[in-house]
């Protein structure tokens, strides 16, 4: 695995994670499934192929919840 492809995966979760906190903040149920559809598909990625998701701190869930998947840095 390449470090190029971690990085595009740790970018792409942040992307994920901004897009659910800002569905959550617009109380947009649509949006939100779709960012947590997101959140699932590239934590699922990172684990299959090893990419390590350091805590980044105040956002170790989707939306910044605190239970246990750590976001990327």
């Amino acid at each position: 695995m390449s470090e190029s492809f971690a990085a595009a995966v740790r970018q792409r979760l942040r992307l994920a994670d901004a897009a659910l906190r800002a569905a959550r903040a617009e109380d947009d149920v649509d949006a939100q499934m779709l960012a947590e559809a997101e959140w699932e598909d590239v934590t699922h990625l990172a684990r299959s192929h090893g990419v390590r998701l350091d805590a980044d701190p105040g956002t170790t869930d989707p939306g910044g919840s605190t239970t246990g998947q750590t976001a990327a840095q």
